[in-house]
């Protein structure tokens, strides 16, 4: 059932939604960490549930320091609430 919704989600995802989310929580990305995590997350999303290791690894040598740190955040603040494995 989660998966449903996350792929419909993940379907109607724009780059504008990561800038107004980011910029929601005083995060400032540059417009290539804005596509590094678009890509990421438009074609990686399955994987992000299941095994995100990979994804994780290939984002942190693209983006800084500072927004890997909250994408590692964010991302176990969500996968908690949603109880993604």
């Amino acid at each position: 059932m989660i998966e449903k919704l996350i792929h419909s989600y993940v379907g109607r995802l724009t780059k504008e939604d990561i800038v107004s989310f980011a910029s929601s929580n005083n995060i400032s990305l540059t417009s290539e960490e804005v596509d590094i995590i678009y890509k990421e997350i438009k074609e990686n999303w399955k994987q992000l549930l299941y095994n995100p290791k990979p994804v994780f690894e290939r984002v942190q040598k693209q983006v800084s320091p500072s927004t890997y740190h909250h994408i590692l955040y964010f991302y176990d603040l969500y996968s908690k609430k949603l109880h993604l494995p």
